[in-house]
């Protein structure tokens, strides 16, 4: 099984701990040069057999560490980990986070899902100003959305090499990676190539998007940092669009500054509006987020990162500040940042993952929504459940070194953190294989929500007095 057949030619990949995987194979064709602003193409066809045992480059972007850039332009690879008993078997695109200016299909490990059942496919695109530049006549535009397409056909085409069922797609993603998701349920193009969706802690999902004019000025900012014409940002160095993109992220207020453009094509109308227009009927949705997603940014900007833009997504200073003073009366014990940082959250991510369940449920779709509320630390000491903390847990990856900084200064006891991770991973993986993770839909009239904790249940609308908040 270690060599197969795709659309393009021969792959051999390797069997690592009772997992085939194939990594580092092409989806379309590497766009470079002429091709570096342009919509992606189908890989060419190679002969003989591509050796597929080893990770291709991430896409360019900013070291984690602020200083200096990685990753290369030829970077639209996917890779896929199957189970090695025959299929057919579920399918599970993987779309990673970062701001849509960083991250790599592979800073996560999916093996635990080959070895219950399941095909994963994780899946690179193209990120910043090389994926998301509204520029036209310079740019074909939502370079980033089209590569993301262009993959899920591969997995339509050559799901079955890998003993996957086509048909029983499940795509996932998470912060960026999650509010594609919930972009792509609004894209024409996308209709079909997966029947389940799972939205984990998407910023502002169904919401961040750009008008044409909005982009348009995000490009003008780009342009004037460089001080170039649009034209020749087709040859300028990699590096030198980075470090502009760096600055005017900085600059922006918000941490999402490059977003996909409402273009009346590839993306007819706002994500929110198509699916309570029913785009997304049928569609089984799972979605939710971390109870201190917030706690990340924070930390990250007290220590002088810069590689995301600072401020709120979905909220202006003085709607930051106005609910901040809600919660300090509704929660009068708690100091000022704990409750600045609980608005943030609730407006960046708690509340577009519910108004996401709402509009599907209304629509004639099903949805399930959960929360993390298990903490790093108890509140005020620490990281709780920071935005990303579901990574290590819904993959059972706790050991990821990619994502270790979040354990390091409270190390919480290995059984606790295990048995949280085994069951948000049974849930996701019952999800994917069943399509339902195990509790009630969410309705309106209940809100039921999983709550996953030391003593993970399920409870109707939970902390309503806070949702109430924001009417």
């Amino acid at each position: 099984m270690s060599t197969v057949e795709v659309r393009g030619g021969a792959v051999r990949g390797e069997v690592r701990e009772g997992v085939a995987v194939w990594l580092g194979v092409p989806y379309a064709e590497p766009p470079v040069g002429p091709l570096r602003f342009r919509a992606p193409r189908p890989a060419p066809a190679w002969a003989g057999v591509r050796e597929a045992v080893a990770f291709a480059a991430r896409a360019p972007q900013p070291e984690i560490t602020g200083r200096g850039f990685t990753g290369d332009e030829d970077c639209l690879y996917l890779n896929v980990y199957a189970p090695r008993e025959p299929g057919p078997h579920p399918v599970l695109v993987w779309i990673h986070g970062g701001g849509g200016v960083m991250g790599a299909p592979h800073q996560f490990d999916p093996s635990a899902y080959a070895r219950r059942g399941v095909v994963v496919v994780t899946v690179a695109y193209r990120l910043g100003v090389l994926g998301l530049l509204h520029l036209p006549g310079v740019s074909d535009g939502n370079l980033s959305l089209r590569d993301q397409v262009l993959a899920l056909e591969w997995v339509r085409d050559n799901a079955g090499a890998f003993g996957g069922d086509p048909a029983r797609v499940t795509l996932a993603g998470q912060s960026n990676g999650g509010r594609t998701v919930g972009t792509l349920l609004a894209v024409p193009a996308a209709r079909g190539l997966f029947r389940q969706a799972i939205v984990q802690s998407g910023t502002g999902v169904g919401s961040v998007v750009h008008t044409p004019a909005e982009g348009a000025a995000v490009a003008a900012a780009v342009l004037a940092d460089l001080d170039v014409s649009a034209g020749a940002l087709a040859t300028l160095p990699v590096e030198r669009i980075l470090e502009a993109q760096q600055r005017v992220s900085a600059a922006s207020g918000t941490l999402v500054t490059y977003r996909v453009v409402v273009d009346g094509a590839l993306l007819p109308q706002r994500p929110g509006e198509a699916v309570a227009s029913g785009a997304a009927r049928e569609v089984r949705l799972l979605t939710g987020t971390t109870a201190d997603e917030q706690d990340l940014f924070s930390w990250l900007q007290r220590g002088g990162a810069k590689l995301l833009g600072s401020g709120s997504t979905m909220l202006d200073a003085a709607t930051i500040d106005r609910m901040t003073a809600a919660y300090r009366v509704l929660l009068p014990d708690w100091p000022e940042d704990q409750a600045r940082n609980r608005a943030r959250t609730a407006g960046d991510w708690w509340l577009p993952a519910i108004r996401l369940a709402e509009t599907q449920h209304a629509a004639g779709g099903a949805a399930w929504m959960y929360r993390l509320d298990w903490r790093l630390a108890p509140r005020g000491h620490g990281l709780g459940a920071p935005h990303g903390l579901d990574l290590l847990l819904m993959f059972d990856d706790v050991a990821n070194r990619n994502w270790r900084f979040l354990l390091a200064g409270c190390k919480p006891d290995p059984a606790r953190l295990q048995r949280v991770a085994t069951e948000m991973f049974d849930a996701w993986l019952a999800f994917i294989t069943t399509g339902t993770p195990g509790w009630p839909r969410y309705e309106p009239s209940h809100r039921w929500t999983r709550l996953f904790d030391d003593d993970t249940r399920t409870v109707p609308d939970p902390n309503r007095e806070q949702r109430l908040l924001w009417k």
